[in-house]
């Protein structure tokens, strides 16, 4: 007998969220409301990233919990290198609660764009629409708003778009060391940590309910089956 999706939420080992496989993640971000075929792709690449997300954060904390014991209990030094061995706990101590963090959620709100815009691309399915392909983000997003001007709330979208967009240039700018320091004052000094990982889900998520409000109004207009 086959398990319904519910009943397979449960289903799983301790190595899962709750007892929950990988798609269940995604749920409290995005479902897809007509299982289309592109909005299900979005849903589990949402699933996925919000299944890393979770497992990067639980292994940094039980990493640096098995430092802070260490510390504690004087296991990591080596005799006649006690001062060095501290260094390097600190060292591991710092890159793990700072770089790690700060990496992990850079690239969720890095994948999490890429997903949208591959899901953007499948939408821009007009003759002319290779031109578009090879814009930016924003470009996409406005032209389908545009498209959909009826049924998109073009002011929300907007917000959404926009928060997305700096925290990826952000992100890539903060990879360079070198970075013009007139941009880096110019910019607010986010926290990209695991808070951040979690809004963007959210935000790429409300993304993609408003457009696949609109990929229902243009099929629907196409005359086409408007799905479930």
């Amino acid at each position: 007998m086959q398990m319904t999706r519910e009943e397979t939420k449960w289903h799983g080992d301790e190595d899962t969220k709750g007892g929950w496989y990988v798609l269940a993640h995604g749920d409290e971000y995005f479902t897809s409301r007509h299982s289309r075929i592109e909005f299900v792709s979005f849903e589990y690449r949402i699933s996925s990233l919000a299944w890393l997300r979770g497992r990067i954060t639980k292994s940094v904390d039980v990493e640096l919990a098995e430092l802070r014991a260490h510390r504690k209990s004087g296991a990591h030094r080596v005799p006649g290198w006690e001062g060095e061995s501290d260094l390097m706990l600190d060292e591991s101590e710092t890159v793990l609660d700072t770089d790690v963090r700060q990496i992990s959620a850079g690239v969720i709100v890095v994948a999490a764009i890429a997903a949208l815009e591959s899901l953007m691309n499948q939408m821009l399915n007009q003759p002319n629409d290779e031109r578009v392909h090879k814009a930016g983000f924003t470009q996409k997003a406005r032209e389908l708003a545009a498209r959909w001007s009826a049924v998109i709330d073009r002011t929300e979208l907007d917000e959404h778009i926009s928060w997305l967009r700096e925290r990826r240039n952000s992100f890539a700018h903060r990879l360079i060391d070198d970075v013009d320091r007139q941009w880096r004052t110019s910019t607010p000094p986010w926290n990209f940590d695991d808070e951040m990982a979690g809004e963007t889900l959210a935000r790429a998520s409300a993304v993609a309910w408003i457009l696949e409000a609109g990929w229902e109004h243009y099929l629907g207009a196409q005359g086409r089956f408007t799905g479930i």
